[in-house]
């Protein structure tokens, strides 16, 4: 693909060429998604490039903008999967994955040689055709080489064993003490080491970069952050002036990610190498963007960008939708609560479930839309389950950005049930704006920044995070007086389009303008 702009210099005719890099898919991304429409709206030739989930790379358009998924490569990620983490019990293992397969593959080959060999030796045995001195020495021969290759096996299975257990731990924990000292520690090896993904996001999106020619690159999270500045090295090299901008979706120092403790230690990192380097910041909610520059002790806080739903997802007031009440086919009188989110153990549904069995719940059904069926929302259903409220709990496959308003609207109360984290104190979710937008009371645990918005509109009540009793509460205060918080709603007024994606565009426009300018 070559740059071909019209007009004369770098920005042609429009305002110039952005490529949008996100680490993931772009389908389920409604921010990057509004991002590139709303950069191409704005005179911007708008590229987002994501990875492609068939390998291979793709191309489509999306609004103005166009859509490349990278042909993915998983050399970094593939070695460590076959690699897993040994400390210092775990060195006893073989050290990869095809190792041992093939360890394993010729210890089963020399025991049937030698079952084989036992065979052979007692057909000759039979035959009469060796003395009695002959064949009690092949018989000894035969026994000191079949135990060496039972003795063999031993070895071989423990050592199989104890690199399948490395496996296993890997999985839950894929990194070390060590591993994760280093990665405290800093520097590029430790954090590549630890984050493989990060090498293999180089060689996937880089090349795709320098194909594109931006004149702004947007990198959105830090796992895009160094490949985009690179970038812009190789850009600078070869005599173009490509600005950078970063778009933080999160505060990394102090969070944990489940599952692998080395997740914000190396974003961080990445932050803190990288951020002197760009030429614009955004961030996701005011109190990431306070923190940043706190943290980093950053000369201006970075612009606020919140994933606010579009004007055009908007329900209106009197609109009829059949929605999610519609779907479960529950009355207009059945207390609905609703969760349109990621599921996982820090986002604290739990309790939620929980309080689905206290005292004055009886009646209320709890409507989860969820992108997968397993994992933690196989235990959120048996846990439901095991309280006798499993009919209550409704699992919905997630719906379109542009119908997810609507279709919450006819919902009782929209919950956002975080538990404390570094992270979670300060991000406003893209869903607590789907419920603001539909018109929901909001019930969220009292987690620093959702808690003081609610408390700020009045219009949803704040329980204490993790406890089913004090969820429970909130929520019964709202199904006996839904429309104290609805009122705060106005339909013609400016609450009505105040959270909304366009003001938000604008920002992130002009900011975009402030860094081509600067």
């Amino acid at each position: 693909m070559l740059r071909e702009f019209a007009g004369e210099g770098s920005f042609g005719g429009g305002l110039g060429r952005v490529v949008m890099l996100v680490g993931n898919f772009v389908d389920g991304d409604s921010r990057v998604q509004k991002e590139a429409r709303s950069a191409a709206a704005g005179g911007w030739e708008t590229f987002l490039v994501g990875r492609s989930p068939g390998g291979g790379r793709e191309e489509y358009g999306l609004g103005g903008a166009t859509v490349v998924r990278a042909a993915e490569v998983m050399t970094a990620t593939r070695y460590r999967a076959s690699h897993p983490r040994r400390g210092v019990g775990g060195f006893f293992a073989y050290r990869s994955r095809e190792v041992s397969r093939v360890k394993h593959r010729r210890q089963r080959m020399r025991q049937e040689n030698s079952a084989m060999e036992r065979e052979r030796l007692e057909q000759r045995l039979a035959s009469g055709s060796v003395s009695p001195i002959i064949a009690a020495g092949l018989r000894s021969d035969y026994a000191v080489r079949a135990a060496a290759t039972r003795g063999l096996g031993y070895w071989v299975a423990a050592r199989k064993q104890a690199f399948d257990r490395n496996v296993a731990r890997s999985k839950t924990d894929p990194n070390s003490g060590l591993r994760l000292l280093l990665a405290r520690i800093g520097g590029d090896s430790p954090a590549w080491d630890a984050q493989p993904r990060l090498v293999d996001f180089e060689d996937s999106f880089g090349p795709v970069i320098d194909e594109l020619e931006p004149d702004l690159i947007h990198a959105n999270d830090a796992d895009m952050l160094g490949v985009a500045a690179r970038a812009v090295v190789r850009a600078r090299s070869r005599g173009r002036d490509v600005k950078l901008v970063y778009d933080a979706h999160e505060f990394f120092p102090g969070e944990i990610r489940h599952g692998d403790a080395s997740w914000h230690v190396v974003m961080a990192g990445e932050e803190r190498r990288y951020l002197p380097l760009v030429d614009g910041v955004c961030a996701a909610a005011e109190h990431i963007a306070t923190a940043m520059a706190e943290c980093y002790q950053l000369s201006t806080v970075p612009t606020v960008v919140n994933n606010m739903p579009e004007r055009s997802t908007l329900v209106g007031v009197g609109e009829e939708v059949p929605g999610v009440r519609g779907d479960l086919e529950l009355d207009a009188d059945v207390p609905l609560i609703v969760h349109a989110g990621m599921v996982a153990p820090v986002r604290g549904l739990d309790a939620i479930v929980r309080a689905l069995a206290e005292p004055g719940m009886s009646h209320a059904h709890f409507a989860m839309l969820v992108g997968s069926r397993q994992g933690h929302v196989a235990d959120l259903v048996g846990l439901a389950e095991s309280l006798d409220c499993g009919e209550r709990l409704h699992l919905l496959d997630y719906v379109p950005v542009q119908e997810l308003t609507a279709y919450l609207a006819t919902a009782t109360v929209g919950v956002e049930p975080f538990l404390h984290t570094p992270h979670q104190e300060l991000t406003v979710t893209t869903k607590f704006w789907s419920y603001l937008n539909a018109r929901l009371p909001i019930v969220v645990s009292d987690v620093k920044a959702m808690s003081g918005l609610v408390g700020e509109m009045g219009n949803g009540e704040v329980f204490v995070a993790g406890d089913a009793q004090s969820a429970a509460a909130a929520l019964r205060k709202v199904f006996e007086n839904r429309e104290r918080y609805t009122a705060v709603y106005e339909a013609d007024g400016p609450e009505a389009t105040r959270f909304t994606w366009e003001p938000q565009a604008e920002r992130m426009l002009a900011l975009y303008q402030a860094v081509m300018h600067a």
